[in-house]
């Protein structure tokens, strides 16, 4: 009994430290895609979508970083989807990233 508790412990610590490892890296994609300094994005929320993307082709299973309100112009709201290693899969607005290679052109 004590060799299968042990069992699931190691299991949930494991679990824990891949979903920690999965979280950074696609922290890390969307510190890339924000460039440095990024611009004040507001109100973050982060979700992780176990159903995947219904969006896109296979319906990948991503990080979904959403905020409210942005800094960045005719980007009110924005909408930021990663794959669990790091790679951006989709953004709401779809020209996100010009956007912020703009606002960071323009020194706000």
């Amino acid at each position: 009994m004590a060799r299968l508790l042990w069992l699931i412990f190691m299991l949930a610590l494991v679990s824990v430290l891949l979903a920690g490892a999965s979280w950074a890296a696609a922290y890390n994609g969307l510190g890339n895609l924000l460039g440095a300094p990024p611009p004040v994005m507001g109100t973050q929320k982060t979700t992780f979508l176990w159903d995947g993307l219904p969006t896109v082709r296979g319906h990948p299973r991503v990080w979904k970083f959403s905020f409210y309100p942005t800094r960045i112009p005719g980007a009110p709201e924005a909408v930021v989807y990663i794959s669990p290693i790091g790679r951006v899969i989709l953004t709401e607005p779809s020209d996100l990233a010009e956007r912020i290679k703009a606002y960071h052109n323009t020194g706000y």
